[in-house]
């Protein structure tokens, strides 16, 4: 909920009175007292800073001797840890034994872990210590390492001399830590090379450009394998690693005639330009295959020669040593069933089109959908990158395991009452990134990517591993699962509780969106579906996302749509952040699609079956289209902050229609940065892509 991080701590504090005080202890103990008819599956442990959560055995340190066996669960990131109930057990049993983990000096917090069923929405290593560490690696040197099979790839190859004193110690290998700008400190790049080569050559967590510092330590062990020790660090090292350019964004017309030769792209800063000079060329080509081009070092050109009654597309391509890569294609949609999609560009849709002539996305902005997982389709396939399925529990997995990597939808069908399986996940992904490429649907943003997390299954999800999903999207490492690729930039949660619900401070969701926006990703909720004030609906009641409340074909508040109460101590509606068209079958009499929702799905009614497409309605869905904007916003200037995303989304957008519930009251609060917001029932407006883009366009000039 984006307001609430502007206002004043009151409603902070309100919030935090809402949780019961549950535990005298060191360690403070939560949980939501909405979720007492929910099973309690386990706990999530959060460690104190500098604590290692798992000892020699894989055993967590945290949960030996309770009364209630504990059994050892995964990371769920930012030094969070589950641990799982051999059967579900009740809250006041739950607590119990919370209880009794909280007294370990160890633990900083412990919250327990409710499944949200679908109605309410090692290897053993040698100890640490027993013997003295060695020095320190010396001369320690790193180089950029670009390869010319790999040009887009930073790379970085470091090298060092070993240790001069072992004492008495065995070498085993080196500890490579690198500097992360987010935390301002040096995280374990690689724990143990376990070698006693000294190189090595690193290709990830690496930005062209961006200067890159490493330290070195050595890993000494006892001739028994028993005990091991870490060095001091090294000196530290570093260098700018390089590569191709980025791809430039136009920031004039994708088509373009002879009375507007001026092309004009999008300033790149040093990582954008691989860390090398960059010059620019334009070509401008039309149909019959006349073109013109111009050259600049600069972010535009003029062109000459073009003919009177053509129309030209242009591109633009940024050169430097290592190579070059050019802008994506700009032009109008023409997939088939554009026509169904009103929430495009109706009077009360998003205005999609004027900002498809600056950007229909570039392929580098990441947009991941925590939803329950993806199916195979024609128009959403070229677009899915890397993604996770964090559902813990294998039997509501429903793939005959628990976390993996195959994201893939395996249906979340009921055979207690016939509802078939909903693909959600598939619905959601259409809406921001279905291609334009003459098939189907156009997404919002159909030129970024979609990274599938599943954490929705059989019967719902649980909270860590909503959790877990959202750590892993950002890029926060997750012990015994790789590493996400490809980091998000934005964040699609349509999840939302059909129950009562908080979201207290200290929650791992919360913690997690926390983390979220301080790696400036901006993290899209809805509103929720139960025509009841949004602030009662989980997680778009955490702080720092942007809650979306629904809109019509008419620019009415969808008659679902969960929407804003007012409060009188901060003068402001609180709930519904802002709105985009979600769908509204009773208002949608006449109106394409029948007013609701036109995206990508399955036929199959348990198992996957064939690709299709279909309408649905709800928050769900306006929640996905705002996500799309973001991801137009940051495909023009990726360097946006999360704070900057919202103020030009709250600052560009539609009014709702004059006569509806959403228009009737209005309300211009001053916000503590001295700034003015109006606000109602759902929010500040509908969004304009096309008003937003333009806003961002104009920071890079």
């Amino acid at each position: 909920m984006r307001l609430r991080i502007i206002l004043t701590s009151v409603l902070l504090f309100i919030t935090s009175m809402t949780l019961t005080a549950l535990n005298p202890a060191k360690a403070d103990v939560f949980s939501d007292p909405s979720y007492l008819g929910q099973h309690v599956v386990g706990l999530v442990i959060k460690y104190q800073t500098g604590v290692v959560p798992v000892n020699a055995f894989g055993e967590q340190v945290a949960i030996e001797g309770t009364s209630s066996k504990l059994v050892d669960g995964v990371d769920v990131g930012l030094g969070m840890y589950s641990a799982s109930f051999a059967k579900p057990v009740d809250e006041a049993s739950a607590l119990l034994v919370a209880n009794e983990v909280a007294t370990d000096r160890d633990v900083e917090a412990v919250y327990l872990d409710h499944f949200l069923d679908a109605q309410f929405f090692k290897d053993a290593t040698p100890k640490l210590g027993g013997i003295k560490s060695s020095s320190a690696p010396t001369g320690v040197k790193a180089r950029d390492a670009w390869l010319a099979s790999s040009p887009g790839t930073a790379r970085v190859t470091l090298s060092w001399n070993p240790p001069s004193k072992l004492n008495g110690g065995l070498l085993w290998g080196y500890r490579i830590s690198k500097y992360d700008p987010v935390t301002k400190d040096y995280i374990e790049l690689v724990s143990n090379t376990k070698s006693k080569l000294t190189s090595l050559t690193v290709d990830y967590e690496l930005v062209a450009g961006a200067t890159a510092r490493f330290k070195v330590s050595a890993i000494t062990k006892s001739s028994n394998s028993k005990y091991m020790a870490v060095s001091p660090a090294s000196a530290i090292a570093m260098t700018i690693p390089t590569a191709i350019p980025q791809k430039p964004v136009l920031q004039s017309a994708g088509n373009i005639t002879s009375t507007s030769p001026l092309v004009a792209w999008a300033t790149q800063g040093k990582i954008e330009k691989g860390g090398l000079p960059v010059t620019y060329s334009v070509r401008a080509i039309a149909s019959d295959q006349s073109e013109s081009n111009c050259s600049s070092s600069s972010t535009s050109c003029t062109l000459s020669g073009l003919q009177a009654g053509k129309s030209y597309q242009v591109r633009v391509t940024a050169t430097n040593a290592r190579g070059s890569s050019t802008s994506d294609l700009v032009y109008q949609s023409q997939d088939p069933m554009k026509n169904l999609q009103w929430y495009l560009d109706s009077e009360f849709g998003i205005n999609v089109s004027q900002a498809w002539k600056v950007t229909k996305g570039s392929p580098s902005i990441v947009v991941a959908v925590v939803d329950t997982g993806i199916t195979e389709h024609p128009d959403l396939d070229a677009n899915i990158v890397t993604g996770y399925d964090f559902i813990s529990n294998a039997s509501n997995a429903r793939d005959g395991n628990g976390r993996d990597a195959d994201p893939s939808d395996e249906g979340d069908y009921d055979n207690s009452d016939g509802t078939p399986s909903s693909w959600h996940g598939t619905h959601v992904a259409g809406i921001i990134a279905a291609e334009s490429n003459s098939i189907g649907i156009t997404g919002v943003a159909p030129n970024v990517k979609i990274s599938p997390v599943r954490v929705l299954g059989v019967n719902g999800g649980s909270e860590s591993d909503i959790a877990a999903g959202i750590n892993w999207a950002i890029g926060v490492k997750i012990s015994g699962v790789i590493t996400n690729p490809n980091p998000a930039k934005v964040i699609n949660l349509s999840i939302g509780s059909s129950t009562f619900s908080t979201c207290y401070s200290n929650s791992p969701t919360q913690l997690a969106i926390d983390e979220s926006k301080r790696r400036d990703v901006t993290l899209v909720t809805a509103a929720g579906n139960d025509n009841r004030i949004a602030t009662s609906s989980y997680p778009g009641n955490c702080y720092g996302n942007i809650t979306i409340g629904a809109t019509g074909y008419t620019g009415d508040r969808a008659y679902y749509s969960n929407y804003s109460g007012y409060s009188k101590a901060q003068q402001v509606f609180i709930g519904v952040d802002i709105s985009a068209p979600g769908g509204d079958d009773r208002a949608g009499l006449g109106a394409p699609a029948g007013g609701e929702i036109w995206s990508t799905l399955n036929d199959g009614k348990t198992t996957p079956g064939n690709p299709i497409y279909g309408k649905e309605e709800g928050t769900s869905m306006a929640s996905p289209i705002a996500a799309g904007v973001v991801a137009l916003m940051y495909s023009v200037r990726p360097s946006l902050t999360d704070d900057q995303v919202w103020q030009i989304l709250s600052s560009t957008v539609k009014p709702f229609a004059w006569d509806t519930d959403c228009a009737y009251e209005l309300v211009d609060t001053q916000l503590n940065d001295g700034s003015t917001i109006t606000t109602g029932l759902c929010g500040v407006g509908i969004i304009d892509a096309g008003a937003a883009v333009a806003a961002v366009q104009k920071l890079n000039k």
